[in-house]
């Protein structure tokens, strides 16, 4: 494997595309039709919100190198074949880029925050990268903090793209304009998905991880609670993921967005129910969480593309 490669795969530039698509498709699929047809204009222009997207990219792939950086000694166990850092890139080098690229993507935060007059907010990716830091030297080793920590941020990179929309200030003010009220709306549901399924698929991965987890010494949800408990548990955040988007697809149907509701039930609630839900059940060997956690990922994608239709119909 080349250097180059090896490090796209030390970032994991996938889980990168799918963040800089949904923040994308958020920002102009959702929030610019909005305050549009409100008489509104986005916060950010388009090379605002480019610098942001991308500061955001740079924090999640700093953090992803720093969590292979902590975790050597289980991935040894786990998947050996896939290491890059220790086995083609070395430690130190990998410090290094995490380092360069969450200095980068801090300072884009804070250029960004400055340049539109709300310097605070750049402190967000200061707070992402802490996070990053402690969840890959502690938090990932504890019961359910780590899971709630990834999900968390999963949510977060969703709504940090809200937080430099005045609409929504306003609307916590004596404003409450209908357009900050929609955008709160939305971007909640958005961010309410994306902790619900990042929380399910932390888990099942923590079952897939469970050999070299327990002997590093991580006291992970089915380590400490058993398999079986882990499974139910996952089933409840599944069942709750469930009856979200049962009541998107009622409201979408109210509005008269019949396409949107068959959209999300094709290809969000019918592959979440047979792919994830019920594979789960019977799942016991690595490959089978491993599949589990790939189908996940697809309707993650999926619920992030359905997007699309706010553009088409507001």
């Amino acid at each position: 494997m080349s250097l180059l490669a090896a490090f796209f795969r030390m970032v994991r530039y996938p889980n990168l595309v799918y963040i800089a698509l949904t923040q994308f498709l958020l920002q102009y699929c959702v929030v610019e039709p909005l305050l549009q047809n409100s008489g509104s204009v986005p916060s950010l222009s388009f090379p605002h919100f480019l610098m942001l997207c991308i500061s955001t990219v740079l924090v999640a792939a700093g953090g992803y190198i720093i969590n292979d950086y902590f975790d050597i000694n289980i991935d040894l166990v786990n998947k050996p074949d896939k290491m890059v850092v220790d086995k083609i890139i070395n430690r130190r080098w990998a410090m290094a880029w995490h380092t360069i690229l969450n200095m980068a993507g801090v300072s884009l935060g804070f250029l960004v925050a400055f340049q539109i007059g709300q310097f605070y907010l750049g402190f967000v990716q200061v707070f992402c990268t802490l996070l990053l830091w402690f969840y890959s030297t502690s938090f990932k080793r504890q019961v359910l903090i780590g899971n709630v920590v990834i999900s968390l941020l999963t949510a977060l990179s969703v709504v940090v793209v809200g937080f430099y929309e005045k609409q929504i200030y306003e609307s916590f003010a004596a404003i409450l304009s209908y357009a900050g009220r929609r955008l709160i709306q939305i971007i909640g549901i958005y961010a309410l998905f994306a902790f619900l399924l990042s929380m399910i698929r932390e888990i099942v991965k923590d079952m897939e991880d469970m050999i070299g987890d327990a002997k590093d010494g991580c006291r992970t949800i089915p380590i400490v609670w058993g398999v079986k408990r882990a499974k139910r548990f996952t089933m409840m955040l599944i069942i709750g993921l469930q009856a979200v988007l049962a009541v998107i697809m009622i409201a979408t149907a109210i509005k008269g967005w019949y396409a949107a509701v068959a959209y999300i039930a094709i290809f969000v609630l019918l592959p979440l129910t047979l792919k994830v839900q019920k594979p789960l059940t019977g799942a016991f060997q690595p490959e089978q969480y491993h599949q589990i956690s790939t189908w996940i990922k697809i309707v993650m994608l999926t619920g992030i593309l359905s997007m699309i239709f706010f553009k088409i119909m507001l």
